[in-house]
């Protein structure tokens, strides 16, 4: 117990920027240890509490706060206490933080002299020295600017198997922009047909799709009166991100975009989220392939999928605006009853039997 209590006073000095704690927040924090109230229990329960809290104080780790109230327990403890800590001196040289302060905002530091160590200066002489000359500098990519500033590339990584104190960017008040670099997304996967000057674009929600698609048009097969000069496989949400890679192929403005996915509320929230980030380009439904979808007329119950109304209203919007508010009709009857088309049911083979099941 008193191990786990040692690891909380810690952790509440990195995480709360405080000292004091109430009793109940170690108990709440020990219980999370334990797994449970009856886990708390057969470490040792209050009696461990008790005896853990006496050997900090002890130790001088922790002590009393005199003019909080007793617990009411037996033996009595305090609701209230404090961390000890001692006060520290900064080990930087505060005339070479004063040189480096036309660039650099060393209040942070100053506040927080923990963070004054060797490691973190060398960061900073080496971020101190980008900005001088930041205007003669290229842009790069987050993993580049840290493989040179923190000789690490993942080091920014927010999410890593190694823990590691990264936050120095935010300790200094300092952007990515400041360092010239950009958090790229991964680049989405496509087929080319070919041709120089693309035009005409398609976009598949689904890996499936994607490669019926694929295979059609290698074939030389048009979907549904369209063929295409280039395919994208969106996965899902990532194509909000990644189609921005789109000007290393052609020139957005200059295409026509047709989206296809699952008909469901997902479905619907990647399209509108899509069609609003890169609203200056002209992004549309693939609508036949849609109207197939729906002539088909093989639902499935759709569970766990947040709804959101307006993306609803952004489908039916422009199903009006090409005249087919039947099939919005049956749009509707499937958001109110929770179910859902997949796009897979339009595969290679329906591809190749083309109008047989036709549009209305």
């Amino acid at each position: 117990m008193y191990k786990n209590i040692i690891k909380f006073t810690n952790n509440y000095i990195k995480t709360k920027n405080r000292k004091r704690f109430t009793l109940e927040e170690l108990e709440n924090y020990l219980i999370h240890v334990y797994k449970g109230k009856s886990g708390y229990e057969k470490n040792g329960g209050y009696e461990g509490l008790y005896n853990g809290l006496t050997k900090a104080v002890e130790k001088k780790i922790i002590k009393e706060i005199n003019s909080s109230n007793y617990n009411g327990m037996n033996p009595p403890l305090k609701n209230r206490w404090e961390i000890i800590t001692e006060e520290r001196v900064g080990e930087w040289d505060r005339n070479e933080m004063l040189k480096m302060s036309d660039l650099l905002d060393f209040g942070y530091y100053e506040r927080h002299v923990e963070y004054q160590n060797k490691r973190e200066w060398e960061y900073i002489k080496n971020i101190y020295n980008f900005l001088k000359t930041r205007e003669n500098r290229e842009w790069a990519s987050v993993e580049e600017r840290s493989l040179e500033l923190f000789y690490d590339e993942k080091f920014l990584y927010s999410r890593r198997k190694e823990k590691i104190d990264n936050k120095i960017l935010t300790r200094l008040n300092i952007k990515y922009e400041d360092l010239k670099m950009k958090k790229y997304g991964e680049m989405f996967i496509y087929w080319k047909r070919g041709i120089k000057n693309i035009k005409k674009v398609i976009i598949l929600e689904n890996h499936s799709t994607f490669f019926s698609y694929k295979r059609a048009c290698e074939n030389g097969i048009d979907i549904f009166g369209v063929l295409p000069d280039l395919l994208i496989f969106g996965q899902g949400k990532k194509i909000i991100k990644s189609f921005s890679f789109i000007e290393e192929l052609a020139s957005p403005l200059e295409l026509e975009i047709l989206y296809f996915g699952d008909i469901d509320p997902e479905g619907f929230m990647i399209y509108r989220s899509f069609k609003e980030r890169y609203a200056e380009l002209n992004i549309k439904l693939h609508l036949e392939a849609y109207i197939h979808l729906l002539n088909i007329g093989k639902n499935h119950l759709c569970v766990g999928q947040n709804k959101n109304v307006l993306d609803l209203n952004c489908i039916l919007d422009e199903l009006a605006s090409n005249s087919v508010d039947n099939y919005g009709e049956i749009l509707k009857e499937l958001w109110t009853s929770d179910l859902r088309i997949p796009q897979e049911y339009i595969n290679y083979e329906y591809i190749l039997k083309g109008d047989k099941f036709g549009s209305n």
